[in-house]
Order: C-alpha cells, then sequence, then structure tokens
C-alpha cells in the first residue's frame, strides 16, 4: 500500500511538471503575441484562458499531492533508507519544478509589464482619438455657423 501511495506521489509530481513545461511554452506564445505590432486581443484571451485551465490542473494536483503526503510523510519520515530512491526522485522532481516555476514567474512579470505598456499605449490612442474627434466636433459647429445667415431685419418700402 505504501509503495502506491509513493507512486502517485511521483506520478503526481511529473504529471505537474509536464503542466508546468506546457504553461511556460503558453507563456512564450503569449510574449510573442504581445510583441506584434498589432496585437490580437482574440489570441491573447485565447493564450490566457487555455492557461486558466492549466493552472486549475496544477492547483488540483497539488491538492492531491498534499493529502496523498499527508499519509505517508510519517512513514517515509521514519523509513528513510527503505524509501531512499523514491524520496530522491521526488526530490529531483520538485527540484526540477522549483526552478521552471523560478523561470516561469520572471517570464509572466516580464509580459505583465509589456501588456501594461500595450494598455497605456491604447489609453494615450483613444484619448488622442477622443480629443481628435472633439476638435473636429468643434470644427465643424463653428464652420456651420459661419455659413448660416443670421436673420436680418429688412424694411419695405413699396
Amino acid at each position: 500500500m505504501m509503495s502506491e501511495y509513493i507512486d502517485i506521489l511521483i506520478k503526481s509530481t511529473k504529471e505537474k511538471r509536464t503542466l508546468l513545461y506546457d504553461l511556460y511554452d503558453l507563456s512564450l506564445q503569449q510574449t510573442e503575441i504581445i510583441k506584434e505590432e498589432n496585437v490580437d486581443w482574440d489570441k491573447f484571451t485565447e493564450n490566457v484562458d487555455q492557461k486558466d485551465e492549466i493552472v486549475d490542473k496544477i492547483n488540483e494536483l497539488d491538492k492531491g499531492f498534499e493529502t496523498v503526503y499527508q499519509r505517508v510523510r510519517e512513514e517515509l519520515a521514519s523509513n528513510k533508507d527503505k524509501y531512499v530512491n523514491e524520496i530522491t526522485e521526488l526530490k529531483e522532481l520538485i527540484k526540477t519544478i522549483t526552478e521552471k516555476s523560478v523561470d516561469l514567474q520572471s517570464l509572466e512579470l516580464r509580459n505583465k509589464q509589456m501588456i501594461e505598456n500595450r494598455f497605456n499605449e491604447t489609453r494615450k490612442l483613444i484619448k488622442q482619438s477622443k480629443m481628435g474627434t472633439q476638435a473636429a466636433a468643434e470644427y465643424y459647429q463653428k464652420v456651420n455657423k459661419l455659413n448660416t445667415i443670421d436673420p436680418q431685419l429688412m424694411d419695405k418700402k413699396s
């Protein structure tokens, strides 16, 4: 029974590692989407949705891992020699996951900054567009006033 639990822990950790690599790849794709001159916001949204799905799966794996680990923690701690290979494998997997998580966090931070810059640029363009539209509307109002002749009184002598 104990070896089954340990196998579940190892399998869960390997799956998490795979999902983190997938998440990292999606983040790289997101970087490329953001770098495009004309950002395709539909592609961006689709990318974010895919990343959300992976994050949800990772969170489920973490919960399951924690549940199983609580069951075997004491046995692993008291019989380290018996499970040395399994513990070593888990440690290596966790080390890989930690390294990839750090890489992913730094990539996500860069993406966040690039997105904020894009949003700021877009806000400026919208503001300029609004100001241009407003100036054009005021101009047309003034021009239209020039073309109208105010009513005048005229005396008719007949």
